[in-house]
């Protein structure tokens, strides 16, 4: 069992039911001390109500006595009788066999307890002021509330499962008291990891003054805090982005003036500063593009997307790049998949993608891209599928390939290109148009990464359908 919440209400439910069990056990294996004892409770009770009658009957008269009596049956929900020392009745009409213990009690002086099969009769003597003997008589029911534990077979099976049904609503209630911040408190984790960082742990919670409301306060503002931090640093990268702009565009006309200027021999210097200025005007077009995906609530265009063209295409302008590398770009499989947003975003993180595969790949070796339509819980997704065969990464730095500016410290040569900000630029554009995306090795050396987007059905939407690419 993994669920904290199954295991709190089970040991909640398990413990009532075993002290309860506990309790019926030693009850059957000294049912006569048992019964002994509530004998003796029930017998010392009723002494006591008859010797008070006996004292009110001759001190108050009958009327008062038959008011105490009314009042005993009312809460005992059982029939009394009140009869002199000649066995007259004074309150009450005793049956048949009740008038019998009542005339025997008053032949012997000696108080009786009898149980019959539905009946039990106690019949115990008062002392009234005068002296003179009164006999208490008491018909109880053996379905009474003092005749519980007697009760018939079904009567105990009812009662037991009704007793173990509340301490289940118990227990549910008090476990549902207790987990349910946790719970919340999961899904507003969930939430802030999949990038809402509007997600709070709010409600009543907030209110608790136990451990578990502190525990969400606590969470909550550490929400605050990281929403401050990641909106400071998406402003100063868009402030940084364009400050940069102002000073690069000085750059390239200072360089144009410089070119004119200068001799055949500066060439070679001035075509340096030129590819570093584009590198870096690259750069914070990359920079712009990834602040402008972090602060989107959705993908700028809302269109169809014919996935297998967008796929065939990134793949064949990666082609040039990757024959200059000495390897080759394919697509292995490419099914018909159609998916709804931006042509322009998807296809760059596509691209990022490959071209981050072909950087990386062995020379000689092939960069593989699979198209596949695929369902999960009732949900259509199309899956695409990029792999190399370079080195691949270890296993515990899968999860920051997605991170800007992520380069692995043997990457980290400036022949292998790049700024580390590709694939975090794929990573929200994918997760901009509801999709996922995750990293892994695969089999046999490389690194696999696959991007799952919302597919929708083909049918709806004609799209011309290419030979399928082997």
């Amino acid at each position: 069992m993994r669920s904290l919440f199954l295991k709190i209400f089970l040991w909640f439910w398990i413990t009532v039911l075993l002290i309860a069990v506990a309790i019926v056990v030693t009850w059957s294996l000294q049912p006569e001390i048992v019964f002994t004892r509530w004998q003796a409770l029930m017998t010392e009770a009723l002494a006591t109500h008859a010797q008070n009658v006996a004292e009110i009957v001759e001190r108050q008269g009958p009327e008062a006595a038959a008011k105490y009596l009314q009042r005993l049956n009312r809460i005992g929900r059982m029939q009394t009788a009140l009869l002199d020392d000649h066995g007259q009745p004074i309150f009450g009409k005793p049956s048949a066999e009740g008038g019998r213990v009542a005339a025997h009690v008053v032949q012997t002086g000696h108080p009786e307890f009898e149980i019959k099969p539905r009946v039990a009769y106690n019949a115990q003597l008062g002392t009234g002021p005068s002296g003179r003997h009164y006999v208490l008589l008491t018909e109880m029911p053996r379905a009474g509330p003092f005749f519980a534990f007697r009760a018939t077979t079904f009567t105990q099976v009812l009662r037991w499962i009704l007793a173990i049904l509340i301490s289940g609503v118990i227990c549910y209630l008090l476990t549902r008291y207790l987990t349910g911040p946790i719970l919340r408190l999961r899904a507003a984790a969930r939430e802030l990891a999949a990038g809402n960082l509007g997600a709070r742990a709010g409600g009543s919670m907030e209110k608790r003054r136990d451990e578990l409301g502190q525990l969400v306060r606590d969470f909550n503002q550490m929400a605050d805090r990281i929403e401050i931090l990641l909106d400071s640093e998406r402003q100063l990268i868009r402030d940084i982005s364009h400050e940069l702009r102002s000073p690069l565009a000085r750059l390239n006309v200072a360089l144009g003036l410089a070119r004119q200027h200068a001799g055949a021999d500066a060439a070679p210097q001035l075509d340096r500063i030129e590819r570093e200025a584009e590198r870096l005007n690259e750069l914070i077009g990359r920079l712009l593009t990834l602040a402008r995906l972090e602060g989107a609530g959705a993908p700028p265009e809302q269109e169809p997307i014919s996935l297998s063209e967008l796929v065939r295409e990134v793949a064949e302008d990666a082609e040039f790049e990757a024959e200059s590398r000495h390897c080759s770009v394919q697509v292995k499989a490419a099914d018909d998949c159609t998916t709804v947003g931006s042509p322009d975003l998807l296809r760059s993180a596509v691209e990022n993608v490959v071209r981050n595969a072909v950087r990386y790949t062995a020379e000689g070796t092939q960069v593989e891209i699979d198209l596949a339509c695929v369902g999960a819980d009732g949900t259509k997704w199309a899956a695409i599928r990029v792999r190399d065969h370079g080195p691949g990464l270890p296993e515990s730095e899968l999860g920051n390939v997605f991170r800007p500016f992520y380069r692995m410290a043997n990457a980290r040569e400036r022949q292998t290109g790049g700024s580390g900000l590709g694939l975090a630029i794929t990573e929200r554009a994918v997760r901009l148009h509801g999709g996922t995306i995750q990293a892994s090795n695969a089999p046999g050396g490389g690194l696999l990464v696959e991007m799952r987007l919302p597919a929708m059905t083909s049918a709806a939407i004609p799209l011309p359908s290419g030979p399928r690419e082997t």
